[in-house]
């Protein structure tokens, strides 16, 4: 009965909040129609369903809408060129540190100075880590529209019960080696997104707390770079790229670190393994931690938009609770996966408990890329040490101490 209030009492507080955000901006309009523009990353079937929530929002708004797909590949080479020429959409989704880079170029609204009462509402509602990636020195350039969170799957048949920490796994690891089984990277094998788990993990970051600085030459950096490589070069973990589906199905590799959209991907390329694998938490390091990296879609407003306060009003619908459910269970539909960013989402969340119980709590402890300048053209130089240790045996302090060097090298230009 206490749990049922409790859930009562957490969704009519959802239902306030959601109130308040929503208090103005719904006249319906009698002047001409206006034009609002949105680019989705992604494929044609997720930008219908926006399209199709749109439409619905905007009725009797007086705005046309039209959203249109992107594709990743050549996605931020399009919004560079888009702002070079000034021919932006009113809305753009994006990677999630690109609203920094974007928003430095002045090309962004700063949701943190044209609506900070909002802003506030909807941080208190998004996974922390999530928050983090996007707030650069207090500036907001957009808010996250999903979520691609890294997970462990496991066969069950096989593995009874997921490693809980760095040591237990790689006990694990020895065990299946000799029965010539073994784990996979699905999502981040040998490059920053595999390696940033166990960075977190062992109490070390990217970069400084005020993102001025890199912090790659720390001794955590070094322990977690050295723990990384041994699953390499000790540990039986493939160089080469092996799905996830193919080493679950075989058995051969019932151990895995990959993304969350694996879980639907699983279910339809295996079907004949249904029952025989799970998903867990990431192992915990040396600092008790079993942060994961999280990824996704941030959404934001291009400065040069002429209905910026309408096309805020339906950013914030579609970061309501049962939009982001809708949003979620169209993706899965496609078999293109994303998670809901509102926590709020998750209570209404079509899953199964086992796994919804699994992905919210990974959720919580997550973190993703840095919010700093220069960050995508600098994963290069840390991948470049990863790889070099792997591959080399090149000793991890000196990989990332050139790392480092390099990130700075690279500021300055």
């Amino acid at each position: 009965m206490n749990m049922l209030r409790t859930n009562i009492t957490l969704c009519t507080l959802a239902a306030v909040m959601f109130f308040s955000l929503f208090g103005c901006g719904q006249k319906e309009s009698k002047e001409r129609p206006r034009k609002l523009l949105m680019w989705l990353i992604g494929s044609e079937s997720q930008a219908k369903v926006v399209q199709s929530i749109g439409a619905e929002f905007f009725k009797d708004k007086g705005v046309a809408f039209r959203c249109e797909a992107i594709s990743w590949g050549d996605t931020h080479t399009k919004y560079l060129t888009s702002i070079a020429g000034d021919v932006v959409p009113d809305i753009g989704t994006m990677g999630l540190t690109w609203g920094t880079e974007f928003g430095n170029l002045g090309a962004m609204v700063d949701l943190s100075k044209q609506f900070p009462s909002d802003l506030k509402s909807i941080k208190e509602m998004t996974f922390p880590g999530l928050s983090e990636s996007i707030d650069y020195g207090g500036k907001v350039y957009g808010i996250p529209f999903d979520m691609s969170l890294q997970i462990m799957f496991y066969r069950n048949d096989i593995i009874p019960r997921p490693p809980a920490t760095w040591k237990k796994m790689v006990d694990l690891l020895r065990t299946l080696k000799t029965q010539e089984k073994g784990m996979i990277f699905d999502w981040g094998s040998m490059s920053w997104i595999g390696y940033a788990p166990y960075l977190w993990q062992a109490g070390g970051d990217f970069y400084n707390n005020e993102g001025t600085k890199p912090a790659l030459d720390s001794e955590e950096a070094v322990e977690a770079l050295e723990f990384f490589a041994s699953l390499y070069t000790g540990l039986g973990v493939p160089k080469t790229s092996i799905p996830l589906e193919q080493g679950m199905r075989t058995g051969d590799f019932p151990l895995a670190i990959s993304g969350s959209w694996k879980i639907d991907s699983l279910r339809v390329s295996a079907p004949e393994i249904m029952g025989k694998w799970s998903i867990a938490l990431l192992p915990a390091g040396p600092t008790g931690k079993q942060t994961a990296f999280v990824g996704g879609r941030t959404i934001g407003i291009f400065n040069k938009s002429k209905n910026i306060d309408i096309a805020w009003e339906f950013i914030k619908f579609l970061f309501t609770p049962d939009i982001q459910v809708r949003l979620y269970e169209a993706a899965r539909e496609a078999q293109d996966s994303y998670l809901p960013s509102n926590m709020f989402a998750w209570d209404i969340l079509p899953m199964e408990p086992e796994f919804k119980k699994i992905l919210k709590l990974q959720a919580q402890d997550a973190k993703g890329p840095p919010s700093v300048l220069g960050w995508d053209e600098n994963t290069r130089f840390i991948e470049n040490a990863i790889q070099k240790v792997i591959l080399q045996g090149l000793d991890a302090k000196q990989a990332l101490s050139k790392a480092v060097m390099e990130i700075e090298a690279y500021a300055k230009r």
